[in-house]
């Protein structure tokens, strides 16, 4: 490839990354779908050009998008996308592994986060990793008006503050758990959706992500949780700085996600071995993570795996 064809593409992978982008930030419901397709030339861009024009066309890009949406519209692009979307590209070019690829990706997007929120706060003056009364407030009132309009009576209305009022102030506490989870799951989106487009156009290949039915974990995240349930355990001792506990648990919420993800690979394989059409594996998916009792059995599903490997026995 030449120098004027490569300034062409990486321009044009350029442009359309921030077209895609600004028009995900304008569009209020269709721009979630532009937000996934938006890593995906600059995975293009990563995985066709040296990392030097790479980190140079995300640059420009981000500059792009802020003459049109300011300094922090730039700075959301550049960290939550660009670094991705570049990063993804640049680490498909050197491990063959899927697995690898999104480990080594989720560390990226989670770097990028972080520098984001710092440089946030340091522009806004506003901490994003906790909510003032007035932040807290308004967003009781915004859900309490949904409710009201949907016909609840006065008594369930304040059964529902009480609950919006306890889980906003849980949030704090389990903020670093909660931005791991949007991390990884920005990342694999962002994997998925650029594999996909990258087969229907034909510039460059990304290796397959494992089948559900296959997902599997070590079983050393019993040591993990161990240590979790030592660490939560911790708050009932006195002078013990706070910060302990919390990571306890931070670090039991991931772990448990884990868990559950196991168990919904055992569902999966289960119902692909029985023949279940597609659209009742989804179903039983969609079930799951609204219905606290199948949540819990999943997880108990996932545990269960993990020592005993009950896949392989209805496999036979």
């Amino acid at each position: 490839m030449n120098k004027t064809r490569e300034m062409v593409e990486s321009s044009l992978l350029m442009a359309l990354a921030v077209v895609l982008f600004l028009a995900g930030y304008v569009l209020p419901v269709v721009g979630m779908i532009f937000s996934l397709v938006c890593p995906a030339p600059l995975v293009v861009l990563g995985l066709r050009h040296s990392m030097a024009r790479s980190v140079l066309g995300v640059f420009v890009a981000s500059i792009l998008v802020s003459a049109f949406t300011g300094v922090t519209g730039g700075l959301f692009f550049l960290l939550g996308f660009g670094i991705l979307g570049v990063g993804l590209g640049i680490l498909a070019k050197r491990l063959n592994s899927s697995v690898e690829i999104l480990l080594w990706g989720v560390l990226v997007s989670l770097a990028g986060k972080l520098l984001l929120m710092v440089l946030v706060a340091k522009i806004t003056g506003v901490n994003p990793m906790g909510l003032g009364p007035e932040e807290v407030g308004s967003v009781i009132d915004s859900v309490l008006a949904v409710y009201q309009r949907m016909g609840m009576s006065p008594e369930t209305l304040a059964t529902a503050e009480k609950q919006i009022r306890s889980t906003l102030s849980l949030l704090p506490y389990v903020f670093p758990a909660l931005l791991i989870m949007a991390s990884a799951l920005d990342c694999f989106l962002s994997y998925v959706v650029s594999r996909s487009v990258l087969k229907r156009i034909g510039r460059g290949v990304l290796p397959p992500v494992p089948a559900l039915s296959y997902w599997r974990f070590p079983r050393n995240l019993f040591w993990a949780l161990l240590v979790a349930v030592l660490l939560s355990m911790a708050a009932y001792i006195e002078n013990v700085p706070p910060v302990i506990p919390r990571i306890g648990l931070n670090l039991r919420i991931l772990v448990m996600i884990l868990f559950y993800l196991q168990g919904l690979a055992v569902a999966w394989a289960f119902m692909c071995v029985k023949k279940a059409p597609k659209i009742l594996r989804f179903i039983g998916v969609f079930l799951t993570l609204f219905v606290p009792l199948l949540t819990q059995l999943a997880v108990i599903l996932g545990i269960i795996d993990m020592w005993f490997d009950i896949r392989s026995k209805f496999r036979r």
